[in-house]
């Protein structure tokens, strides 16, 4: 039986993934010029410009003082969140299968459940674990058409350096939720880190270069509502919602990523995109049934 009032964190989870399953058409309309360096540092750069207004504007300048210990916190998870598992994606992808960086990639939603267990000792019953790795086989089908023995494996450096982002993300996730502070003043925090983090990584292995006027919309609407706001609801989420039902919603996401690539690009339809979003559909199903979101 279905709960009779949904928890508030669902609806902040599924605003997350509509968003984040945008990510593939900005990745091809907003990089005519610049570099994954270039637009990592200006999507950091006007989330934190876009948040740190509407905070002013809805708080003005007061806020409650956080410790400074809480402060580093978040910086250093900024950086790990919103720069460095981008990094490690970045090499993953130009040196190894793409489909095999996504897989391992897509590992952090359960990195982030079997983390929650251990730090935040949220319980993991056989049934959440069940629903989790449910959700990501759904993933595996689609991202391999359904061909997963097909995928060539780049090799151990590949795979490890793609596997310790996701875990990278996950530690994000997981530390971010039992965080205390307030949920705007913390995404502001670790958007300061990610800034930070990025233009060191853009003066180290690239250059400055500002978008270009094709780039200007992609790079506005990803660095604004898709990396910007996005995290201020996933963060807000995960305080509501435990970290196996927000798993199995992330889930989705690439559910709908291939609906967008399909409707805009014309991407073929394959048979095993239906049959993995079934399987994802299913897996979140747990999420509707999770009367406490705990």
């Amino acid at each position: 039986m279905f709960p009779k009032r949904i928890n508030i964190g669902y609806f902040y989870a599924a605003l997350c993934v509509l968003s984040w399953s945008f990510i593939p058409i900005v990745a091809r309309l907003g990089q005519v010029k610049l570099d994954n360096f270039q637009l990592l540092f200006w999507s950091n750069m006007l989330s934190l410009l876009a948040l740190s207004l509407l905070f002013i504007l809805l708080n003005g300048f007061s806020y409650r003082v956080t410790s400074k210990k809480e402060f580093i916190q978040g910086l250093f998870l900024g950086s790990l969140g919103c720069c460095i598992y981008y990094l490690l994606l970045y090499y993953g992808y130009a040196n190894g299968n793409s489909i095999e960086v996504l897989l391992v990639q897509y590992s952090w939603p359960i990195q982030m459940v079997l983390l929650a267990s251990l730090i935040l000792k949220e319980p993991l019953s056989l049934i959440k674990l069940f629903s989790v790795i449910l959700g990501f086989l759904g993933i595996v089908v689609i991202i391999t058409k359904g061909r997963l023995f097909d995928v060539e494996f780049s090799g151990l450096v590949v795979g490890l350096t793609v596997f310790f982002g996701a875990f990278c993300f996950a530690v994000f996730s997981v530390v971010s939720k039992g965080s205390k502070m307030d949920g705007f003043l913390f995404t502001i925090v670790l958007f300061s880190g990610g800034t930070i983090a990025s233009l060191l990584a853009l003066l180290l292995f690239s250059e400055v270069q500002l978008p270009s006027k094709k780039e200007l919309l992609p790079v506005f609407f990803n660095g604004i509502f898709i990396n910007g706001f996005s995290y201020l609801l996933w963060i807000l989420a995960l305080r509501k919602i435990s970290a196996v039902s927000a798993a199995v919603m992330i889930f989705l996401t690439p559910l709908f990523s291939t609906i967008w690539l399909i409707t805009f690009f014309d991407e073929v339809l394959y048979a095993a995109y239906i049959v993995g979003g079934c399987i994802v559909i299913l897996s979140s199903f747990y999420s509707l049934l999770d009367r406490n979101g705990s």
